[in-house]
């Protein structure tokens, strides 16, 4: 287990998987095409309010397309 959390690559790998999993939210609010974005990123700069952006990025209604 110290070998591991010696690890260089271990810690990179953690940093990564963390930092995609904070911006989760805009993500999904982005490919979901939703009306309201500017919303959810705004939630989402916020570690208390990340429950609450990951919850509108994937209730919020999408844009219509004319």
């Amino acid at each position: 287990m110290t070998a591991l959390a010696n690890s260089p690559v271990f810690w990179i790998w953690l940093l990564v998987g963390l930092g995609a999993l904070y911006v989760l939210p805009t993500m999904i609010a982005v490919i979901r095409n939703v009306e309201n974005i500017a919303l959810v990123v705004f939630l989402n700069c916020s570690p208390i309010a990340w429950p609450a952006a990951l919850v509108v990025a994937c209730m919020m209604p999408r844009k219509e397309t004319w």
